[in-house]
């Protein structure tokens, strides 16, 4: 998988190039939180603009890092969810634990509130 990843301000934006996220995207994706996580980046959004379909142990992921930003009072937020990634959150639940925005600026605008 190919994960492009950039800042707005203080706020991690990543960005999984690929359609499908699978358990074999699951190294890269972890890699890109444990970096994040160890430079201080807790605030995190999760762009899928260009992703279609989330499969589980990639949201495990998610669960796991949303857990440990909440420790430093970070979070993770959603932003761009496709209509297959926006049922896959409403099955799972996920949009009580992830704040979900329909783009990447009203996500980030999200969190400039909160400071």
């Amino acid at each position: 998988m190919k994960v492009k990843s950039y800042k707005i301000e203080d706020i991690l934006v990543i960005e999984p190039q690929e359609k499908f996220l699978t358990g074999d995207d699951i190294k890269e994706l972890e890699d890109k939180f444990a970096e994040a996580y160890s430079a201080g980046a807790y605030k995190i959004i999760m762009d899928f603009s260009r992703t279609e379909l989330i499969y589980s142990a990639f949201i495990s992921v998610l669960l796991e890092y949303s857990q440990k930003l909440r420790q430093k009072e970070g979070r993770i937020k959603f932003a761009n969810p496709g209509l297959e990634v926006k049922k896959i959150v409403e099955v799972t639940h996920l949009g009580q634990i992830f704040e979900i925005y329909p783009d990447l600026e009203k996500a980030v605008e999200s969190f400039k509130k909160e400071n």
